[in-house]
């Protein structure tokens, strides 16, 4: 796209309204929807380095329903084994100890012909990694959330009958004795999952609409253990559902054959058998485990180690080359400017979805309707304008949510606001500073929706009324960190942000965190900075 076209565009989508309806997409990039993420006996082996290894043999038949025998290992493979996830992962990425003490999943899941029943079991190894002895471990039951259902049977630990109980959209498992701290336990459970037929709660991140399958948060979900204990907080009706760990997903899927299966991670085992497909994906580590199933047409780019895939409806090909071409230039943007991404695969794929995008690690979600390209929003705003900057956004998210965690339903700011931020320097380093700059204006509208309210960006998600998650989170929140970019100047910021990105990969940072970091880059105090924007 020339410089002076985008210029063009970027300055009427800055002015349109703010979160869509299905059939009113808006112009600037709307609050995703996450985003975006049990357990084996004390004196397990010691975890092995990442190593290439040949594909995963599931123990069952590919036609066998995962849940008919709660006794047999899902796969034959030990839990601690993480050779699996290598051939997903950049050779940065592969060797050392490949976070021993992360939560694993074993999963296997059948897609009903309804494209509306989930069966699967799962298999959870956990490791206390925390400083106190733990008497029950709990699972979020998303579905529960999402307007559909989740019913959870027969559930093991360690082998042995457990009294699970749904607590709200929680699942509480006890444990059989206190785990301490450095043990490892095995939660094992059947579930099936409802999927919604309607684009409802949370921007229809779990539904089937349109012939096209969006499996988000489907299956019992381990809840992140924190200083407050298990986290158990409940999501908004707007932002991300999830605050999670990093964990390793090893999923066998039997679904109809003739449907593309879109998911996080990579393929690691293929069958075709009496009509029904069954692929394994593994993916790690990775905060979530996200699928899509429906009719797609594809095309690719490799950038670096990464091969980024783009999927959409087959009369949209000239959107889904657009994503690709902008997904390929974020990438850079952002190896470039904070760290390596991590996967070997980045794909792109639409869905009905209410949101512009929406985060999951190693993939990213954009609606259908900015895919049509050559159409313009009843406010005449074109949708390429809105698919740039809505791609670049959702690319900018595989750092900060995936790579560098943070707790999205109390802090949402620490994702959000710093991604919001980093589209803007795509932008820059794309085309320009005043190009840059002209974008920005999108964050100053969007703030001018509360008329520039001075409400601090560090709530939680439930603090926030009406249009004020989308301008506060999003609008306000760029502005501060560009501003911290301006107090400490772009280099030095610049330095921060690789270091922040380092320092807690594939772990969890707070508001705190981001703070000392920041200070300790600049040697100075940013205190004054911090409580106009975020505190209180």
């Amino acid at each position: 796209m020339k410089q002076s076209r985008l210029i063009v565009l970027i300055a009427l989508a800055f002015l349109a309204a703010c979160r869509p309806a299905l059939g009113e997409i808006a112009p600037t990039i709307a609050p995703t929807a996450g985003a975006p993420t049990a357990d084996v006996p004390t004196g397990a082996p010691a975890t092995a380095a990442l190593t290439p290894a040949e594909p995963v043999t599931p123990t069952d038949e590919p036609s066998t329903p995962p849940a008919t025998d709660a006794t047999a290992p899902l796969f034959d493979i030990d839990p601690f084994d993480r050779s699996p996830f290598a051939a997903g992962l950049i050779s940065d990425e592969v060797g050392g100890d490949a976070l021993p003490g992360a939560p694993v999943y074993h999963m296997a899941i059948t897609i009903d012909p309804s494209m509306t029943l989930i069966t699967g079991r799962q298999t959870v190894t956990y490791t206390n990694n925390e400083s106190v002895d733990l008497n029950e471990a709990y699972f979020h039951l998303h579905a529960k959330t999402l307007d559909g259902d989740i019913t959870v049977s027969a559930v093991t630990v360690d082998g042995a009958p457990a009294a699970a109980e749904v607590v709200g959209d929680m699942l509480r498992v006890p444990l059989a004795a206190p785990l301490a701290p450095g043990d490892v336990t095995t939660i094992d459970m059947a579930f099936e999952t409802t999927v919604p037929t309607d684009i409802g709660r949370n921007y229809g991140v779990l539904a089937y609409y349109d012939d096209i399958l969006a499996l988000a948060h489907f299956y019992p979900m381990l809840a992140v253990y924190d200083e407050e204990g298990w986290n158990t907080t409940a999501p908004d009706v707007q932002g991300d559902l999830t605050y999670s760990d990093s964990a390793f997903y090893l999923v066998r899927v039997t679904a109809p054959d003739g449907l593309a299966l879109v998911a996080t991670g990579s393929i690691v085992d293929e069958t075709v058998t009496d009509g029904t497909q069954t692929l394994t994906f593994a993916a790690g580590p990775a905060r979530d485990f996200y699928l899509v199933a429906g009719d797609f047409a594809v095309v690719s780019e490799t950038v670096g180690e990464t091969t980024i895939n783009s999927y959409a409806p087959p009369d949209m090909a000239d959107g889904a080359a657009m994503a690709l071409d902008v997904a390929a230039a974020a990438l850079e943007s952002a190896t470039e400017r904070l760290s390596a991404y991590p996967y070997r695969e980045l794909d792109i794929v639409t869905t009905p979805t209410s949101a512009l995008g929406i985060e999951y690690p190693g993939l990213i979600v954009g609606t259908v309707n900015m895919y049509d390209i050559s159409a313009t929003t009843s406010a005449g705003v074109p949708y390429e304008a809105i698919l740039e900057s809505t791609i670049a956004h959702e690319v900018m998210h595989q750092w900060f949510y995936n790579l560098v965690g943070n707790d999205q339903l109390d802090e949402p700011w620490l994702d959000e606001s710093v991604v919001g931020y980093s589209t803007y320097r795509y932008f820059v380093d794309r085309y320009g500073q005043d190009v840059g700059d002209n974008y920005f204006q999108n964050f100053l509208g969007r703030w001018d929706r509360v008329e520039r309210a001075e409400i601090p960006i560090g709530r939680p998600v439930a603090e926030y009324e009406g249009a004020e998650y989308s301008a506060i989170v999003y609008g306000r929140g760029a502005v501060f960190v560009r501003e911290l970019e301006e107090a400490m100047g772009r280099e030095a910021f610049d330095a921060f942000l690789r270091a922040y990105v380092t320092r807690f990969r594939w772990d969890v940072a707070t508001t705190a965190d981001f703070r000392a970091m920041a200070e300790e880059q600049c040697g100075c105090d940013l205190g004054e900075l911090f409580a106009k924007f975020i505190n209180e």
